[in-house]
């Protein structure tokens, strides 16, 4: 199983309780195809883009993440539900990847500066002498 992130933006004017039904189906959906819903973030109202207020009229929308797990043909199911949902505005869902790195986590490294600060005179031990008359516009 591969898991996932659904991240929905809903009418601001459904209200509390109808985001909530909108917010059931969808996780019902999710559980009827096989998926397993793990946590579902409510952000809340939340400021929109520029293209939304000239387009929708709307400065605010609700936003909402819903992390799942799910067989790989889930997401394709999924998004034919969210396409034709009236109440979801904009919707988009990720594969969620275990970083490269995190195996790292338990290995020591020694850290190690990767740079010293030097003086560009210090480079050739020579220090640098600005020349008379140089820097003040004189020739």
């Amino acid at each position: 199983m591969n898991s996932y992130e659904l991240t929905l933006i809903l009418d601001p004017v459904l209200g509390e309780e109808r985001i909530n039904a909108v917010l059931t189906k969808v996780e019902d959906k999710i559980k009827e195809i096989g998926g397993e819903v793990k946590k579902t973030d409510k952000w809340g109202l939340r400021k929109l883009a520029s293209i939304f207020r000239k387009t929708k009229k709307l400065s605010q929308a609700y936003y909402v993440l819903i992390f799942f797990e799910a067989a790989s043909s889930l997401p394709a199911a999924l998004l034919s539900y969210l396409k034709v949902n009236e109440n979801i505005l904009r919707y988009s869902v990720f594969r969620v990847v275990e970083s490269a790195t995190a195996g790292l986590e338990n290995k020591s490294t020694k850290e190690e500066p990767l740079a010293e600060a030097v003086s560009v005179g210090e480079i050739k031990g020579v220090a640098i002498a600005p020349e008379q008359g140089e820097g003040l516009g004189q020739s």
